[in-house]
């Protein structure tokens, strides 16, 4: 969608009043969140951000090693958001974002700083600002603007999924130098207003509409949209932005909470994608020149059995715990799938398979195991993977960066990053066609999912499923 209009700067604004403690501003931060959390998914995952032990003892350890309550903020908030931006999954690095808002609004607490009433603008004008925060949504008349343009920020960002559900296009990374006021502007977002049409295509055509998320909000807010079910359910939060191992018993709550929220529809768990690439306090990992090639994924998981085994444990727990309460959910199999990344051999699959055994002959009573396609290995010998899993479902992001040997973090091959390129669009064939061989259903969670201009190809091509990296209804 492209639209125009009169451009609005967006310039924040703040009253002054007492100076607060760090305590006091962290109550009245949180105060302010549960508020927000009540009528929107996102706040209410920054409440849980901020509600982390992590970040308080971060804070803290700061200030008892001397330094001001300002560069104590700035310390924690540095080392939690380096941990985010580490990671190789583009929706998980945009969370980093949120971590700076969440500290900007500590800042501004403990510097007595209060907001103002939302912000009056011009009827069908284009915000445009530096960056937005998902705090500043808080302040923007939605239905005053005609859309957005913003210099800094993901696609995948908080910022973006609210303005999207709001019917509002949105474009980041745009060049807005020597824009002023009044000037007119052009918005050009291919995603605004599609992801409740692309769902309402792929119906259409037989494919079941699943959404991808982060946490236990952003699964009950798509469900709530209308996906069928979950696609993947990132488990990386469990693991960062804490200072100990996630325990058995840990799992198991969350697994059992989403499996709970879905209501025996599918939820496809992807186990833990920790790698070299990120920094986990409880487990020092070892640098590594090219970590997108090296330990991540299902190969860190099976070399760190310690932190693999008790999700595992876990994810069993949870299912075992909601068949008791709803025998019904798994009588056509488990709505449980669990999906391993980054799988190049058979082998690997097998070995999971092992370890589940060990914990549970019986296993598959409570879980069906799929594996993500996203290595140029997994393509190529599809068929001999197929044999071993229950499903597949494909992570465009990586294949394409791998298939195409193109950095998708690196501006300069950005050229090369397409996922329409006939090599990737090669390989999307030869794994649909494995998988309908084996006579195994096979998905799409990777971005291309969340892009209109693909539907038709994904469609033509067979897929099963697609999974949508946002579905919200537009309020």
């Amino acid at each position: 969608m492209i639209v125009s209009g009169p451009a609005f700067i967006w310039r924040r604004s703040a009253s002054q009043s007492a100076v607060r403690s760090f305590d006091e501003a962290f109550a009245l931060v949180r105060s302010d969140l549960s508020l927000q959390a009540e009528s929107n998914p996102v706040f209410a995952a920054h409440l849980e951000m901020l509600d982390d032990p992590m970040l308080r003892d971060a804070v803290q350890e700061g200030l008892q090693s001397g330094l001001s309550p300002s560069d104590a903020l700035d310390a924690a908030r540095d080392g939690i958001v380096a941990m985010f931006e580490g990671i190789d999954d583009e929706y998980l690095r945009a969370r980093a974002d949120d971590v700076r808002d969440i500290f900007g609004r500590l800042r501004a607490a403990m510097a007595g700083e209060s907001s103002g009433g939302q912000v009056q603008m011009p009827g069908g004008c284009i915000l445009v600002a530096e960056e937005l925060l998902p705090s500043d949504t808080a302040l923007i008349d939605f239905k005053a603007l005609g859309g957005i343009l913003c210099h800094k920020g993901s696609s995948t960002s908080h910022v973006c999924i609210i303005a999207r559900a709001k019917g509002v296009p949105i474009q980041v990374g745009a060049d807005i130098s020597g824009i002023k006021d009044g000037d007119t502007v052009q918005v050009d977002d291919p995603l605004s207003g599609s992801l409740q049409s692309i769902a309402s295509r792929a119906r259409a055509s037989g494919l079941k509409v699943y959404v991808n998320a982060a946490n236990l909000d952003e699964i009950r807010s798509g469900l709530a949209a209308g996906a069928e079910g979950v696609g993947i359910f990132r488990t990386e939060f469990l693991f960062l932005n804490r200072s100990s191992m996630p325990s058995r018993e840990e799992h198991a709550a969350i697994y059992r909470e989403a499996l709970l929220a879905c209501a025996g529809s599918p939820l496809t768990l992807r186990t833990m994608d920790i790698g070299g690439d990120k920094d986990l306090p409880y487990l020092p990992l070892t640098a590594e020149d090219n970590p997108f090639l090296g330990l991540r994924g299902i190969r860190f998981s099976m070399l760190h059995q310690d932190v693999f085994i008790p999700q595992l444990q876990g994810a069993l727990d949870a299912a075992g715990s909601v068949r008791e309460l709803h025998p019904e959910w798994f009588e056509e199999g488990s709505p449980l799938h669990l999906i391993i990344p980054m799988v190049s051999k058979a082998e690997e699959i097998l070995q999971v398979r092992a370890l589940l055994s060990s914990l549970d002959p019986d296993y598959g009573r409570l879980l069906e195991l799929g594996i993500m396609i996203e290595t140029p290995a997994a393509v190529l010998d599809a068929p001999a993977l197929a044999a071993e899993s229950d499903f597949f479902s494909v992570g465009t992001n990586d294949l394409t960066q791998y298939i195409m040997a193109a950095d998708r973090g690196n501006a300069s091959v950005g050229y090369l990053y397409d996922s329409f390129a006939p090599p990737v669009r090669r390989a999307l064939e030869l794994t649909v066609r494995a998988a309908h061989d084996a006579t195994i259903p096979v998905g799409i969670c990777g971005e291309m999912a969340s892009d209109p201009r693909a539907t038709g190809i994904l469609i033509d091509l067979g897929f099963d499923s697609l999974s949508l990296s946002r579905l919200e209804p537009i309020q």
